[in-house]
């Protein structure tokens, strides 16, 4: 009788061990689904007039592998909604006075919107072709 007790509680403290060590995420959880890359609207000059450095496509994926969350940007006081198109403006003048993107890209959370020299991590430059010459040879 007693070898059937100290079975059962072994039993019981191995279930409690493997319940405490399992990951929190259960199998019945539905995964997150990320919404895929989008491109904003393309402006060729910006607000002061100064001309765009070209497309910017947003990607979640970059920002998640990075290891933020979804309620870092979307969620009751922060910058974004959860719908494309309802958020704050989009500008560079709004993220150089701290709002939307500019949270974070202020070069202290993330690398800041107001240096040049990352303005090609998310705008991308299309190739522009170059007019043929017209001297003849």
């Amino acid at each position: 009788m007693r070898s059937m007790i100290g079975g059962s509680a072994r039993l019981a403290l191995a279930c409690l061990l493997l319940v405490s060590f399992t990951p929190s995420r259960s199998v019945a959880q539905p995964k997150l689904k990320i919404p895929p890359p989008f491109a904003f609207e393309q402006k060729t000059k910006d607000e002061a007039g100064n001309m765009s450095f070209g497309k910017v496509t947003f990607d979640h994926n970059v920002h998640i592998e990075k290891g933020q969350k979804c309620l870092s940007c979307h969620g009751k006081g922060k910058p974004f909604k959860n719908k494309n198109g309802t958020s704050p403006d989009i500008t560079m003048k709004a993220f150089n006075e701290g709002k939307a993107c500019g949270t974070c890209h202020n070069g202290k959370v993330a690398f800041s919107t107001k240096e040049i020299g990352n303005c090609l991590k998310c705008h991308k430059v299309s190739t522009v072709p170059q007019p043929k010459s017209t001297e003849t040879q």
